[in-house]
Formats: structure tokens, sequence, C-alpha cells
């Protein structure tokens, strides 16, 4: 009998501590594996069984969840020094299975072996590699290479200088500055192409079509279904079913693998289920159901399909973009010469990765050549097209930022495009099984692919490398897919090996891809040969012991699996909603005054249920399978190389975004210095997670079975923590931070920054240009346009449809780059995509080439079908009052004894106009009326002053703010542009002195009165006048002056108050701070209560009235507001609510030991004080960074897309004092 083998459990210490040849191997960190049988693709049964019977085959379904799940025993292991008794009995034998297809007739054996059992290979070469003897009287051992195998830590870091080839003379012939296949290379390829491209067809031959033993799902085809019918609509916009359900479902809801394909051919549309998860549950059962699966609990991939359902859900409208293999600008790439290597028209980079963390592991894939190892150095790419400005390919795996980039490197000699494009095939087609990835320009299959890709095998000479050619690659691939895994002759042999023989025999098989050709997935990872676990047992039937007397059965490859995350535990909803109420209890509880009992027996009820949930097994993730190696055959591959693989299809899917950039940019009449920016301006917050190049679960399934079994991840905290924008206390944390003093560029993902500085430099452009529209030119645009209606037609303008039309001029729609799911199947949500798309283009634009490039672009966008009313809009006519003086009108001092009080006021602020009359008139209110001075009132000036203070205050938080996202920084802009700071920088400035009114049929300079008995409501009143009169002022600079000088100004007058704002936490509004409070007592399962307000009295005439509003909670008066409206009513309410019941909203408290934590108190009471006194030192450190002589701030083009982008927060504490918080390191604790 065999030695029994027992389930130990061992820390991660005491297994690393194990001998390196141990024979062990680790099931799952759950202690959870899956024991199956023979794989469900049978092996020819003239090598396995006698007579042709093959041994029966049993399914037991499972009692809930995925009714067709294997069974999962745990997998028994050899026996240790150090033993713990098995979970179950040792005569424990796991049920057979059985398969519902019958077997195929006796005349076509199922997986008929595509070569002969000794394959008559190439001829070898007489010196430029060695080949392997393919006769084989013994085992065939592994050879050892020379060099040592863990000495590769220079891989994918190492620049070489100088790279060459290995010589390949006899297989390539130079003419000109090209080389070209001989006769021998031709042959080679031909080999390579019958004996491994070709084995798949060969394998399946015998088969019929899937189609006939799996009829195909029935699906419902996309359609365009309006914004009204959105409820009815499933995920994969299927129509949902009724409330009554229908009696297909109950079918598939207790339907068994025996039947399975009747009920399936049964239900003829999607709308017989009743919910998403029976949608989900048929959709993976037709996935189980394919005749050509490995095994149950190993998933393969289906072109254009998801592990459960289609992978395309959009409307055939939308069915455009990168998403859909559409990149602008593309089209047939005329075919390269197969047989050459084309240098004189291919463009040849190298593809390094940064970090190298999981991609370059200790065993990397070698291919001997001549007595010496090459390893696995990454890939070369070659392109028909330059790629020198190309920006890096970012992409979030395993909790770790990667970025990939090109280098430019010598042009390798030995290779052919048809040997490139075969490599290719045999890795990504063949062996990965990524269906859905095409390189084709969409609707072309012809031509060449738009890039070739080589890997690369480098042996390090110093400074220097030499690179494997192609031949050498073709060779050893084509001679590894010859051999199988095991032999079936030497299988006594390997019967009556000690276990530390059998374990140095199999040592360099474990880790690689072993390939069965025709099998669902094709490849997958050998992570152990175990040859007792296949020994029969007593409940064995007769007819198979005695069998396997007879036979020596095949070793056992052992592979570790997961299931994929859909459907997993994490993605059930009932877990899900069950997870949800816990960890919303937890918060809760940590912001309640006081714990009720309740309440800990509610988190204890629910901790149970989890846990119950886990450890019931029903959608386990880790699953450990066995297979027999039968029909198995070794590829030489490692996981190092699937890896590299897998994110070279992202890295692909970046270069052709950014090469389609360049119709978009022609488009624009524009080409920007820094791409990144444009890149980031069409691609979505959602993009992110979704990155992988080609269909999702293609990748993830494919680096579940051919990817590294040890996966070393980022800490997830530290990442996301940068990212993450939800919640109240992210929010108060983020909001803490104060104002980088020079620029930085954000590490957060997406547009939704630049959409929010888009906006405002749009608001801007529509602002300006229908404020400063003279007489002549609003005659032929607006000829009746009164004044009031202004900000109609620029709500016109900034509208979201707009927005999203003008997208569609502009073509960005077949750029954006988005997660392919059902949110973007809708109308509404593809519109806000586009306009807001369009508003981050503009902001690109604006950081990239100024607000003149804005103009221009938005107005040929606009109006460019129209030349004559375009050349109204490019054209926009100085000021009425410049046109009269163009030279200035200084002299109107003397005329004008009004003028020279402004002369003081211009000495008083230290800037002087060129044309006073522009800053009289920012200054005459409305009841003026009109006069010869000034020709008008200053509410057109206060219109577009309004514009440009949130203009540049949105573009001085985007360049200084790099931790904030879109919300944040909103926060942060109403607390710098609200009225109140308005009014208050107002008269600190003295403009309230210098009003013009009319008095007496004259016009006279007077102050805003400010009586000491004046009503609440009176207060708030002379607060809006001076908001008023400030945006006029602003207008006025920025008409006689340009926009420097308003962000130099507000660089003085505003900025510095951020420092208040933050200190004190008083970046958000009254009304607003008081409602988070409430949200903190809510219970788990009852709706938040909210503080509501109430009209207690109204008193005063209509033109003076005042409000007096009550603010409740849960039925109890907090506070009373006074205001002349009822909105600052309401403000004034929760304010004194807030001052009045501080002690009983603990959030507040939160808030205040943020920043106790973050800074030190001396240091804020210390800034405080300068920002009272107005200290110079403290202005200093938000104007230091404006160049005397041009506009302020850093240049775009002047911090690459690389700079600083991925600092950690201590990189960045002890930067030096100009380049980090203001003086964070005197205020840090």
């Amino acid at each position: 009998d065999p030695p029994q083998k027992k389930v130990i459990y061992i820390t991660e210490k005491e297994l690393a501590s194990l001998p390196d040849g141990a024979p062990v191997y680790v099931l799952s960190s759950s202690n959870d594996s899956a024991k199956t049988q023979e794989p469900l693709l049978p092996t020819p049964s003239s090598t396995s069984f006698p007579n042709g019977d093959a041994p029966p085959l049993t399914w037991t379904p499972l009692s809930s969840g995925y009714p067709y799940q294997p069974l999962n025993p745990l997998i028994p292991l050899s026996p240790l020094s150090f033993s713990a008794p098995p979970p179950f009995a040792s005569n424990f034998c796991p049920p057979t299975l059985r398969f519902q297809y019958p077997p195929p007739p006796s005349n076509v054996p199922f997986f008929v072996s595509p070569l002969p059992d000794r394959p008559v290979l190439p001829p070898p070469a007489p010196s430029n590699h060695s080949t392997p003897n393919p006769t084989i009287s013994s085992l065939p051992k592994q050879s050892k290479f020379s060099c040592s195998r863990d000495d590769n830590s220079w891989r994918g870091e190492c620049v070489f200088q100088n790279v060459r080839c290995t010589p390949a003379n006899e297989f390539f012939e130079a003419k000109g500055i090209c080389k070209f296949a001989t006769q021998l290379m031709i042959k080679l390829e031909c080999d390579f192409e019958n004996c491994v491209l070709g084995r798949r067809e060969r394998a399946l031959a015998g088969f019929p079509s899937v189609d006939a033993v799996r009829p195909p799902l029935k699906r419902l085809e996309s359609v365009d279904i309006g914004h009204e019918n959105r409820s009815v609509l499933s995920k994969h916009v299927r129509k949902r079913p009724s409330a009554k359900k229908s009696e297909p479902f109950a079918e598939v809801d207790s339907v068994t693998p025996d039947h399975l394909l009747n009920v399936i051919s049964e239900i003829h549309r999607p709308h017989s289920l009743d919910d998403k998860l029976g949608q989900q549950r048929v959709e993976v059962s037709h996935k189980l159901a394919h005749p050509h699966r490995l095994h149950p609990s190993i998933w393969h991939n289906e072109p254009g399909e998801y592990n459960s359902g289609p992978a395309c859900s959009c409307k055939p409208k939308y069915r455009i973009g990168p998403l859909h293999n559409q990149f602008e600008g593309e089209t047939e790439v005329p075919r390269c010469r197969l047989e050459s290597n084309n240098r004189d028209r291919l463009y040849h980079y190298r593809v390094m990765v940064t970090p190298t963390t999981n991609f370059f592991n200790h065993k990397p894939t070698i291919i001997p050549f001549n007595g010496r190892d090459y390893l696995f150095d990454g890939y070369s790419i070659f392109l028909h097209s330059p790629i020198d400005d190309l920006p890096p390919c970012q992409l979030l795996r395993f909790n770790l930022l990667y970025e990939f980039v090109h280098l430019k490197e010598e042009f390798p000699e030995n290779f052919t495009v048809r040997a490139l494009d075969m490599l290719t095939e045999y890795v990504f087609k063949e062996l990965l099984e990524l269906l859905d990835l095409n390189w084709r320009p969409h609707g072309v299959d012809t031509g060449c692919p738009v890039v070739h890709l080589l890997p690369r095998f480098v042996r390090r000479l110093g400074n220097s490398a030499e690179l494997l050619s192609a031949n050498v690659i073709l060779d050893y691939w084509m001679r590894q897919a010859q051999l199988p895994l095991i032999e079936a002759s030497d299988l006594p042999t390997i019967r009556r090996m000690p276990n530390s023989e059998w374990s140095a025999h199999i040592d360099d098989l474990r880790g690689t891809l072993a390939w069965k050709p025709g099998a669902k997935p094709p490849a997958i990872r050998i992570d152990q040969l175990d040859r007792l676990s296949s020994y029969p047992s007593a409940s064995s039937s007769s007819m198979y012991s005695s069998s396997a007397a007879r036979l020596p059965t095949f070793p056992m490859l052992v592979h570790m699996t997961f299931t994929p995350m859909k459907l997993s535990l994490s993605r059930d909803p009932q877990y899900k909603s069950v997870l949800k109420n816990y960890l919303k209890l937890l918060y809760l509880m940590v912001n309640k005054p006081r714990i009720s009992a309740e309440d800990r027996n509610q988190l204890s009820v629910l901790t149970n249920k989890l846990d119950s949930m886990d450890h019931s097994g029903v959608h386990r993730r880790e699953i450990t399978v066995e297979l027999s190696c039968e029909g198995f055959y070794r590829t030489g591959i490692r996981p190092d190389l699937a890896q590299f693989a897998l994110n070279m299809a992202s890295f692909v899917t970046h270069v052709r975004c950014i090469m389609s950039l360049k119709s978009l940019e022609a488009r624009l009449n524009y080409q920007f210095r820094d791409k990144s920016i444009l890149h980031q301006a069409l691609t979505h917050p959602s993009y992110r997670r979704t990155d992988f190049g080609t269909n999702q679960d293609h990748f993830q399934n494919t680096l579940t079975s051919c990817g590294p079994r040890t996966i070393e991840y980022g800490d997830k905290l530290q990442l996301y923590k940068k990212w993450r924008k939800k919640g109240l206390s992210k929010m108060i944390r983020v909001m803490s931070f104060m104002p980088k003093q020079h620029e930085e560029r954000s590490k957060i993902y997406g547009n939704e920054r630049l959409e929010f500085l888009g906006d405002a430099a749009i608001e801007i452009i529509a602002r300006q240009s229908l404020v400063l529209f003279s007489s002549i030119h609003l005659f032929f645009m607006f000829p009746d346009l009164p004044e009031g209606n202004l900000d109609a037609y620029r709500q016109a303008l900034v509208q979201n449809q707009h927005l999203a039309d003008l997208a569609l001029r502009l073509g960005l729609h077949k750029h954006l780059l988005y997660t392919h799911s059902v949110d973007f199947c809708h109308d509404s949500t593809y519109i806000y995509a586009r306009s807001d798309a369009f508003e981050a283009v503009m902001a690109a634009l604006a950081l990239d080439g100024g607000l003149e490039v804005v103009d221009r672009i938005f107005g040929a966008v606009l109006f460019g079908d129209c030349e004559r009313i375009h050349r109204v809009w490019a054209r926009i006519p100085p000021h009425p009052l410049q046109v009269e003086h163009p030279d200035g009108d200084r002299e109107w001092v003397l005329k004008v004894p009004m003028f020279k009080k402004l002369v003081d006021l211009e000495e008083r602020l230290g800037i002087h106009f060129k044309h006073l009359r522009v800053l009289a008139r920012a200054l005459t209110v409305r009841k003026t009326g009109y006069n010869i001075y000034t020709l008008g009132d200053n509410q057109r000036l206060e219109f577009l002053g309004d514009s440009l203070l949130k203009y540049v205050t949105t573009d001085y938080l985007y360049r200084h703010f790099p931790r904030h996202h879109e919300g944040h920084l909103s926060l942060l802009k109403n607390s710098l542009v609200n009225k109140y700071t308005q009014a208050t920088v107002c008269s600190e400035l003295g403009l309230d002195q210098f009003i013009i009114r009319r008095e007496e049929n004259s016009l006279t300079i007077s102050s805003i009165p400010e009586e000491a008995t004046a009503s609440a409501a009176r207060k708030q009143q002379n607060v809006k006048n001076k908001a008023d009169l400030l945006e006029a002022f602003i207008g006025a600079l920025y008409v006689d002056k340009d926009i420097t000088w308003v962000e130099r100004f507000c660089q003085v007058c505003f900025w510095p108050r951020l420092v208040e704002f933050i200190l004190k936490q008083e970046w958000n509004d009254p009304k607003s701070k008081l409602q988070q409070c409430c949200l903190t007592f809510r219970s788990l399962n009852e709706d938040p209560e909210l503080a509501h307000y109430k009209v207690l009295e109204c008193a005063g005439p209509s033109n003076d009235r005042e409000h007096k509003v009550g603010v409740y909670f849960r039925k109890d008066l907090l506070a009373v507001g006074v205001g002349r409206s009822v909105q600052s009513a309401e403000m004034d309410a929760a304010k004194n609510a807030l001052e009045a019941h501080q002690d009983s909203f603990k959030q507040l408290d939160f808030q205040r030991s943020v920043i106790s934590k973050r800074y030190r108190q001396p240091y804020i009471a210390k800034m405080l004080n300068k920002l009272k006194s107005w200290d110079e030192s403290l202005v200093d450190k938000f104007v230091g960074d404006v160049p005397e002589d041009g506009r302020g701030g850093t240049d775009t083009a002047e911090f690459p897309s690389k700079r600083k982008r991925y600092e950690s927060d201590e990189d960045l504490i002890v930067r030096k004092l100009t380049d980090s918080d203001m003086e964070l390191e005197d205020g840090s604790p």
C-alpha cells in the first residue's frame, strides 16, 4: 500500500525553514482544497484504461449556491516528520464524478495526439544552437544550467549600453540594412507553425462542434432604450421579468448537470428570470457545460464573454472608442515583409516596468543556448511609427502602482516579422487564451497588426547584453512543446523512485506552464506533481482497481486556483448586505455619545452571521485542483513571462490611445507639449480598475491559471488613502492639509479635478465674450440683449447637454476611457461623461497653452461653421471707455474733481489704472444710472468679476492642493468666493468708502453706511453690496490690465485666508456642518434624522423684510436665526445651534482633534497671528512663486508627468521648505 499522506497546519515561518527538497506543497491559506478526478476532457482510452472502458464519473450537485460546483474535500499530503491528525477519517474517499456527455464513437478517439511517438524534428543547426537528444532511453531529466538562477536581480532594471544578438548566420542573411530569413529559418518557421500552432485544430478534429454539444444561449440583443424605460432594464440591458415567477425559472433553480442542456435550450428569452442572480446562474452554468472544459473549478475564456455573461452590453450607438477596439486615425497598416526584420520601416523600443515586484521572480524563464543561460527580461515592441513623446502607462495591480515606460535601444537584427507574429500567437492565444485580443485596426483583417512583440531573453555581459535570436526561441519552444509532461514509458520507474529522487526530478517542472492543446483553458501552472494521489482506494470499483494494478497511473498535476471575484462570497448579494450593515453599525457606534446594549447585541448578531457565511464554503475563493498529467505537454515557460505578456496588452492599448490623440490634436489645431494631461482629461475615474487592454475576465482568469502563484501585495490602506474621497472622516482629514507653496502634480487618478478647473475656464471665456462686446458687435449677435439676461445666455453655453454636444463636435467620444459596465449603457450617464470630458479637455488646454488657446478653440467649436459669427466672437473689441481714449484717460483727473478721490484709492491699493473711468464705473452702483463719465453702472463688470474670481481661485486650488478631490476643492473655493469673504476684503481695502452715487442731480463719492443699530437684515444687505462692489473692482482690474493682475490681487488679498479656514475648520457652511453632526446620531436600520427648519416669524415691509427661523432636531428646538431672507436666517440658526450645542456633537471634537494631531498649538497660534496682522512673510509664501515678468506659477511643461507623482507622504515631509506645505515642519507634532 502507498504511504499515508497527512494534512498539517504550519506557520509561514515554519514553512520557510523546510529544506528545498521536502515533499510538501501548500494547499491554501484557508485550510481548504478541492480534490477532483480525471479532467473533464477524457484522454485517449487506449493509454488510460484497458478495453477502452473509462472509469465511471459522477457529479454531485451542492444544495445551495451555484448548483454545479464540485465537491472540494481536502487532499491528503505526504507524511512528514511532524504531523497532525487529518480532519477526515483515513478511509475517507470523495465521490467520483459523472459527466453528462456520452463518450465519442469508438472510431473517433478523444484528443488524438497530434504528434507521433517520436516526432521527426528539424535538423539541428551546425553550431548556432544546442539540440536536446530526441531519443530518451532513461528518464528525461531537466538540464542543470551553468549560471546561478538566483543571481538575476538585474532583470527588468538594468539599462544596457550595448545590445547585440546571438550569432545566427545560418538563419539570416543581410541585404542592405535589413536581414532576411534563409531557407533554414523558413523551414524552422514552417515546422513551428505545423507542430505548435496547428496543434489545437488537430486535437479537436474528431469532436463535434461546441454548439452541437452545448446549445448557445439565446439572449436579447442590445437595443436603444429610452431614458423613461431605464427602470425595467437589468445590468446587461435585458428586460426584467414581472413579479410572477415563470415556469422556466423554477426549473433552472433545481437543475442538475444531467439535464442542464435541456433546460438551457428551453429558456428562449432571458426575461424568464426574475432577477440578475438567476440570470447569472444560467450564464455560469452555460460556461461550466463547455465540453472541452479542463475542470469545473478552473475558469476558461470564451470570445466576447465574461464569466457571468456577455462582455459588452453597450447600445450600438455607444460601441465606439478604445473600449471597443476603435482608435481614431488607425488605418490598415501595409503588410511588412514576412521573412525580413523590416529595419527600414519598424521602430524598436524596449518596455520596462517599475517597480519590478511580482514581474521578475527568483525563478525566471530560461532558454539554454551554447551552454549559457538566457533569462527572460521583458518584451521589445516594434511599431510602424515613432512614439518618442509617449507618457508612462500606469497600471494598478496587486495594490501596487506600476509604471510601464518605453526606452530606445539598439535594433535587434536576428528575427523576422513572421517569427514575431508566431511567437505572439503562441503565447497570447494558444497559451494565455486571450481570445478578445485584436491588435489590428477596427474592421480590418488584412495587413500588419499595429505592433509586433519580441520576448527578450538576455545574457548580461557587464554593461552590455546579448539578446537571444528569434530562431533559438522558436526552436526551443517547439522542442519543449513536443515533450509530454510525463512519458508513459517512464511510469514504472517513477513509481519505484524514492521521494527525494522524485522531488529532484520534478524540481524544474514546478512553476512552469503545462499545455494541453484544445482544452479550456489550454495552459495552467504546475504547482506540484504528485505521483501518489491517484492510487485507488478500497471504495473504488473493482474494474478500476484491477486496471490500476496492471497499469501504473500518471502523476497528478496539482494546481492552486481561485474562484472569480464576481462569483465569490464577496460578491454575494446577501453577504454584501450583511457586511454593509456591519460596517455601518461600527461607524455609528464610533460617533455615538453613548453605546446602548441593543447596539452591542446587534453587532454580535452581524458578526456571527458573517462568520457563518465565511465558513460555509459555498462561495469558496481558494481551491486546490488535481488533474492527471496525461495529455499535458511542457512549455519551458514560467509565470514571469505570462505576467509580463498579460500586462503588455494594457501597454499596447495605451500606445494606441496616445497615437490616436494625434487625430484629436489635428482637429483642435493645437499640439500638446505634455500629452499625459490630455490623456488624463479623457480618462474617467472608473477606468483605473478595468485597464486591462482586453476582456477583463479573460485577464483575471489567465492570471489565475498562468500567473505567479505567490503574489506580493502592496499596502491597500496606504495606496487608496490618497484616492479615496468618500466619507466624512476622509473629508475632514484631507481638508486639514495646508497648500503647497509650489505647484505639484496630483496623484489622483481620472479627470475629475481637470473637470473642476475646466468648468471655471469655460465660464470665464463665455462671460468675458458676452460682457466685452461693444454696441456694434451686440448689434450683429445680440441686437436686443438686456444686461439682465447675460447670465441666462452664459448658462445656456455651459449647461451639460450643450457641452456634451460640443464634445461630439470635437469627437471626444472616440477617445473616452471609462469602465465597460452597465452605468454607461444609459444616455444620461454617457452625456455627463462627455460633458465632463469636454470641460477637462478645456482645462488641459488652459494648463498646457493658456486661456488664449481655450478661447480660440472654444469659439471655433461654437461658431466654426459660421465664419461671420466666429469672427465676431474671436475679435473681442475693447471696452467702450477704452475705445474713446485708447492711450488712457488720466487727464480726466484734472477735469473732474470727483476723480481726484479715486487717485487716493489707487495710492492706497498700489494699483494705478490706465483708464481711470473704468475704475469709476466699477464703483458706480446701479441706482446712479447712466452718466457721461462712466457710461453706465457696475452691473456688467460685477458679472465679469464674479467669473474671474472663481477662475483664478479654481486655478490656484488645482495647482497647490494636489491631495484634494473635486468635492474638497469646491469646499475651499466656496469658502473663498462667498459674499462674506468678499465683503471682508472689500472693507479691508476701503472700497466701500468710494461709492459713486447720484445725490441732488450730481455725482458724489460716499460710503456704504454702517449703523450700529441696523437690523440683521440690513447688515446682510450691506454684505451683499460690498461683495458686488469687490467683484466689479476685479472686473475693472481685468479690463484695464490683464488676468495676471487679478491673480496677484487674489494672491495678496484672498489666498492667505485659506490658513484660517483650514486651521479653524471653517471651510464648510453652518447648515452642512450641522447636518453632518446630526447624521452621527442615526441608528442602523432607521432612516437618518436630519435637522429641519421652520419659519417662526416674518416682519417688516416687502423691501426690507426680516425672517426669524428655528432649527429643530428630533422635535427639539436647537436655536433661532434671523435674516433678510429665509435662507440667510436658516444659515444664522445653524450657526447659533453649533455654538450652543457644541458639547453634544462629537463630530466637532473629531474635527478639532484632526487639526491638533497634525499641527502643534504654538504653530496654529503663530499662523493665526500672522494672518491677523497680515504679516508680509505669510503673504510672500503665496506670491513667492510668481515671476515679475509673467504669469504666476510653474508652467506645466516644466514639471514632466513623472515628476513627484509617486512620492510617499514621508518623502513629501522631508523635502525642502520651499517645496512642501507651508511651514509644515514647524507645525507638525
